[in-house]
């Protein structure tokens, strides 16, 4: 998978792509990611790559010559399956949408900022719209990496038991189970019986009551579905 992220702070995603997970499924050729600084395709002479907007109002807008010349540039090269704008009015993001989206070839993240993007960008190029919350970030940076780190661990060869992401929480719109590990007894506080028994039917049985009942307690909404 290739992804590429357009932005005009490209050190705000130095650090969440250069260590852990994400710094070996690039090292091991799972993912190639790419950052592409907006201000680099600006034309003004101070390279600014904002202006005030029609109409009057507080706040900047993010011109459109810079990043539709970006977005054309890399659809020349190569055919990409989605352009995303992280927005805080997108859908909300969620595990499904996560799943879709590894199953792609190459993608273009858009981070917004100031008061956002010139519409006409949305309308002719943007082929999806994420938000990871109801709130507004500083950028869509952040956003773009939570993104792309939920997106990458999903991939074959990523993580090292192959299962584990299918065991995460929202996977089957259900939150995980109660995990514990060594010793089985700390301060008086145990173990469940269960999960020393042995019995692996019994223990799969023990998680699902388990995952079902934290989530109907913590997130209703999910438990309907």
């Amino acid at each position: 998978m290739r992804i590429d992220i357009l932005t005009i702070l490209p050190e705000l995603l130095e650090g969440p792509f250069s260590a852990s997970i994400m710094k070996r499924a690039q090292d091991k050729g799972h993912v190639d990611i790419h950052l592409h600084n907006i201000r680099d395709y600006s034309t003004d002479k101070h390279k600014n790559v904002d202006d005030y907007q029609y109409g009057g109002g507080a706040g900047m807008v993010m011109s459109i010559e810079p990043i539709v010349t970006i977005i054309e540039k890399l659809q020349k090269e190569r055919f990409y399956d989605d352009v995303i704008f992280m927005t805080p009015d997108g859908t909300l993001l969620e595990q499904g949408v996560c799943n879709e989206l590894s199953l792609k070839k190459n993608l273009i993240l858009l981070c917004g900022h100031y008061k956002g993007i010139d519409e006409r960008i949305r309308e002719h190029f943007i082929t999806k719209e994420l938000s990871i919350g109801s709130y507004v970030l500083s950028g869509g940076e952040l956003a773009a990496a939570v993104l792309t780190d939920a997106i990458v661990r999903l991939l074959p060869g990523v993580l090292n038991n192959e299962t584990s992401a299918l065991t995460d929480s929202f996977q089957d719109n259900l939150l995980s189970p109660p995990v514990y590990t060594r010793p089985p007894e700390y301060r008086g506080w145990k173990v469940p019986k269960i999960l020393l028994s042995g019995n692996f039917p019994e223990i799969e049985k023990w998680r699902e009551k388990k995952a079902q009942e934290r989530t109907q307690e913590r997130r209703p909404d999910l438990f309907d579905k």
